[in-house]
């Protein structure tokens, strides 16, 4: 198993930047689950993903997004993602589950043109490592991926099986 990513962070006026350098994956989702939570209760509604770097994204990690997305939804003020840089790879990835719908994918390279020059040079605050148990690592990847399905009813059956599994193992900690 390849290294977790580097997740790279930074505040500009209204918005929150996040860059992805390496892998995102349920190893580094955490970091951006709590870092999110926390810009939203400090007012943040605007929360950029650069995938520039981004070698590939799992199920986890896009599931981490979309839990982002829609707490930002469900404010008085509404907020978005936007997902920037995106390799096909990725954007495919971010299309087969659906996402597209609630994640504003910028294809175009046109989105934050007031922004890219700058982020591109002071994004450089890493996220510290996460430090879960067994416990909270699953029940993250399980909220992740219910996320998903509530996104997307359509991932119900693509992740029923992961569901199943990660409420068995929750159940089975808790005997």
């Amino acid at each position: 198993m390849s290294a977790p990513g580097t997740i790279l962070v930074g505040c500009f006026g209204d918005a929150a930047w996040i860059r992805v350098e390496g892998e995102a994956s349920h190893r580094n989702s955490a970091r951006v689950r709590d870092f999110g939570r926390c810009r939203i209760d400090k007012g943040t509604r605007h929360f950029i993903l650069d995938l520039e770097k981004c070698g590939g994204m799992d199920s986890t990690f896009m599931g981490t997004l979309t839990s982002l997305a829609l707490d930002l939804k469900r404010l008085e003020t509404p907020g978005r993602v936007d997902i920037l840089n995106a390799s096909e790879r990725n954007i495919k990835a971010l299309n087969k589950l659906g996402l597209q719908a609630i994640l504003r994918i910028d294809t175009e390279g046109t989105a934050w043109p007031e922004l890219r020059d700058l982020v591109a040079e002071n994004v450089a605050k890493p996220l510290p490592a996460e430090d879960l148990d067994r416990r909270e690592r699953v029940e993250m990847v399980m909220e992740a991926h219910e996320a998903l399905v509530r996104a997307n009813s359509e991932n119900f059956t693509k992740f029923q099986d992961v569901l199943e599994y990660l409420k068995r193992d929750l159940e089975s900690q808790s005997v």
